[in-house]
């Protein structure tokens, strides 16, 4: 278990998701609550929850609980996953 305020790893490829997301106008804001997603994303007025992973990145048990639990999380492994999400083309 994590205690508060304790950083978590995050997936090399997350900052390059950050920038494709906000290129098309999202607002992104980076979480850290075990079990939570990566990014919280802000997308003409809808929040969607995303949650990074490297191409072999699996999800930890606490994510799997999390996802259980029905939180409709989006796990995307490239910038073009993310902006898919969004309905967007690659730009």
């Amino acid at each position: 278990m994590r205690r508060v305020g304790q950083v978590r790893k995050r997936d090399g490829n997350e900052a390059a998701i950050v920038d494709a997301l906000r290129r098309v106008g999202a607002f992104v804001m980076r979480a850290s609550i075990e079990g939570g997603p990566d990014l919280l994303v802000l997308w003409r007025g809808t929040v969607l929850l995303v949650e990074c992973k490297a191409t072999t990145g699996t999800p930890t048990p606490a994510q799997q609980q999390t996802a259980q639990e029905g939180w409709p999380i989006a796990t995307v492994r490239s910038p073009q996953d993310a902006l898919a999400i969004l309905g967007v083309r690659a730009v």
